[in-house]
């Protein structure tokens, strides 16, 4: 184990630690099946993920997904302590008890979260209204539609200041910091 590991292990060990936050969400429609997750950590570092599946799924089969891959996702990085916002209201209520799973789908989903929940130390779950979930919905229907658009790679450029600055400055050249291997790149006339 590096350095790194043991003190990230001995600050998780802490009784005191604080919850990270989950945000799950699962998108299904006739582009496919998309999960987004957004992990945050007590301090406010997030970790998001974009996740395309290859397989067709209901709305509460991506929402389940998302849940099971979150969970494990923290489980794996040893966090104790976590509170999940999902807002699909039946997958909700199903982990918390209030309502019955009958679909024998929902039933197997149901017992994988049950399972991880119990790795946990403490776990809450609750509904959030999609607007306190944008993230991670935004991040579930680009999972939806990327696997047929056979992309993989795409660059986050960060825009610093709107099109009637940039003219103003009186140059053809700018520069736009890309987030993707954190490289930069000069674009001669991109206007």
């Amino acid at each position: 184990m590096t350095d790194a590991e043991q003190e990230f292990q001995k600050v998780l060990s802490r009784v005191d630690v604080k919850p990270w936050t989950l945000y799950t969400d699962g998108a299904s429609n006739v582009n496919g099946t998309g999960l987004g997750l957004v992990l945050k950590s007590p301090q406010g570092d997030m970790i998001a993920q974009l996740i395309c599946c290859d397989f067709k799924a209901t709305k509460n089969e991506a929402e389940y997904e998302a849940l099971i891959i979150g969970l494990t996702i923290a489980k794996d990085m040893k966090i104790k302590k976590i509170d999940v916002n999902c807002n699909l209201l039946l997958v909700v209520n199903h982990v918390k008890g209030s309502y019955e799973a009958k679909d024998p789908k929902m039933v197997a989903y149901l017992d994988i979260t049950k399972g991880l929940t119990n790795y946990f130390d403490n776990f809450s779950i609750e509904q959030v209204p999609r607007e306190n979930n944008v993230k991670a919905d935004a991040l579930a229907g680009l999972g939806a539609v990327f696997k047929n658009l056979n992309l993989n790679n795409i660059p986050v450029v960060h825009i610093m200041k709107p099109a009637m600055e940039r003219l103003a400055l009186g140059t053809k050249t700018m520069t736009l910091d890309q987030h993707n291997d954190d490289t930069s790149e000069n674009i001669d006339n991109w206007i």
